[in-house]
């Protein structure tokens, strides 16, 4: 199979669709970060991209039938050149039809290049979602928010330890807008807003790290579908996430989602570095957080193995 397979039906359902019904089907609101480091990968796996390629082929064959959705960190690729792209290419061949597929990419960069990055994540890759970054603004990131079924999450309040030194900058009322100065990520989720009304899907990318911040965005953006990063590694706390995440306006608040996908990378992989078998070590620590992330809905969740033929999207 190869990342072209079945790609136009994918985007024509939409991510949104296409999310909703996979959480529906897993009963989670778990997505699968693929962040294969070389140092830190199980015994008997080389630290480099043979290595890596085969770890991540072990996180989604034990882990993906407990997960709602992909997200490679395409850095963890793309740091062993033309060879780790091509092993990208081949585990998003894998993946089935049925499971979202996001490219966390953080790209924001003029239109013209935009419009490449566009090709290279969309067309050559077959992501149905990417990450980018706001600050070069609407007008250049079009070329990625502007493509029909797809979803662009906007980075705004994020995980890492440092994210409030600019994240948290008190910046000037809107122009015309009359209303108080705010901090500079909830201008952002002000922004998205109004792409959201111009282009599509758009969502947020908000850490679980940051909980007070989490839930003042999800007042501001009560319908916007929102990618957490934070849990396990990272401290966030996936009870917490669940709570105050949810989307409480618009369609997505009456899906089993309620527009919430979370992020774990570490906290799974990490299972596979324990004595014991890696394979089944990474299965079990999916079915745990899968269980810790379930869906809004109390439907018994079934499960989609990954030698699903269906073409991917």
């Amino acid at each position: 199979m190869t990342p072209e397979a079945g790609r136009a039906a994918g985007a024509d359902e939409g991510y949104a669709a296409l999310l909703d019904a996979r959480v529906r089907r897993t009963g989670t609101l778990l997505c699968l970060g693929l962040d294969p480091d070389p140092a830190a990968l199980p015994r008997g796996f080389g630290a480099d991209v043979v290595g890596a390629e085969r770890f991540a082929r072990l996180l989604l064959e034990a882990a993906l039938p407990h997960a709602a959705a992909v997200k490679a960190n395409l850095a963890f690729f793309e740091a062993f050149g033309s060879a780790g792209l091509a092993a990208l290419e081949r585990l998003r061949a894998s993946l089935p039809g049925d499971v979202p597929f996001i490219a966390d990419a953080k790209r924001g960069d003029i239109g013209s290049t935009t419009a490449r990055h566009a090709a290279a994540l969309y067309d050559g890759l077959g992501a149905h979602a990417v990450t980018v970054a706001p600050y070069v603004g609407a007008a250049a990131l079009a070329p990625l928010l502007g493509r029909r079924g797809r979803c662009v999450y906007v980075l705004c309040r994020t995980s890492n330890p440092g994210a409030g030194e600019l994240q948290d900058l008190p910046v000037a009322p809107a122009r015309g807008s009359g209303g108080p100065g705010e901090p500079l990520y909830l201008r952002v989720v002000r922004l998205a807003l109004a792409w959201q009304e111009t282009y599509g899907t758009v969502g947020l990318v908000v850490g679980a790290t940051a909980a007070a911040e989490l839930a003042a965005i999800r007042r501001v953006a009560p319908g916007l579908p929102f990618l957490v990063p934070g849990v396990g590694a990272q401290g966030g706390d996936p009870a917490s996430v669940r709570a105050i995440a949810a989307a409480t306006a618009g369609p997505l608040a009456s899906s089993s989602g309620r527009g919430v996908l979370v992020n774990v990378s570490r906290g799974i992989a990490a299972a596979a570095l324990g004595p014991g078998d890696p394979e089944a070590a990474v299965a079990a620590a999916a079915v745990d957080w899968a269980a810790r992330l379930r869906c809004y809905d109390t439907e018994p969740p079934q499960r989609t193995p990954l030698e699903d033929p269906s073409p991917h999207a």
